[in-house]
């Protein structure tokens, strides 16, 4: 059982908001992470592209939690942002078909500065990940999917302890290699 399981969305907000926890957190992911994905790849038409887009929202949201509203409803509050993302994400792919940018001409704004931060710390994410094992790396792929232990153990024929070991391994190597990236750390926390 997880450690917030039975608590309240709001009790969950306030832990969040109030006390930057990140185990409260983890538990809104947890919570939400599936249907963001299933929304956004409706919506792109793209799992990878799906699944950054849902990781940004979860960022974006946790970097400005402390400017939230408690009295909001989390989940239209999260699908507004993910909407937003896409929206976005779209003007993004226009953009670059449609414009030529100049290194020194080009002033970047707020969104896109925002935009090319997130896809380089993206970027950092994979490279990071390359450094696991392959076995150790499809498992906590799988992990943060959302799958649980039992699906991956079934999945690749491996037990649940084993499952459990390489998720560990996984989360020791990526914290050190993203130490200074609190938001994707928190992310990375077992789903288990």
């Amino acid at each position: 059982m997880h450690l917030y399981s039975t608590y309240s969305e709001e009790a969950l907000m306030k832990l969040i908001c109030q006390c930057d926890e990140e185990l409260a957190f983890r538990e809104l992911y947890r919570r939400n992470v599936r249907l963001l994905v299933h929304t956004a790849i409706r919506k792109t038409g793209l799992k990878s592209t799906a699944e950054d887009l849902v990781q940004e929202t979860f960022v974006k949201f946790w970097l400005g939690r402390h400017k939230f509203d408690i009295q909001k409803n989390i989940q239209a509050y999260l699908n507004g942002m993910l909407k937003n993302n896409i929206i976005n994400y779209f003007h993004q792919e226009q953009k670059k078909k449609t414009i030529a940018f100049h290194d020194d001409e080009e002033v970047l704004d707020n969104e896109t500065s925002e935009y090319l931060e997130f896809n380089n710390l993206h970027e950092f994410y994979e490279q990071s990940l390359l450094k696991l094992p392959q076995k150790c790396r499809e498992v906590f792929i799988l992990s943060r999917k959302g799958y649980s232990l039992k699906e991956i153990s079934a999945s690749m024929q491996i037990s649940e302890k084993t499952v459990e070991a390489h998720i560990s391994k996984a989360l020791k190597i990526l914290r050190v290699e993203m130490k200074d990236y609190i938001a994707f750390a928190v992310l990375f926390l077992p789903a288990i």
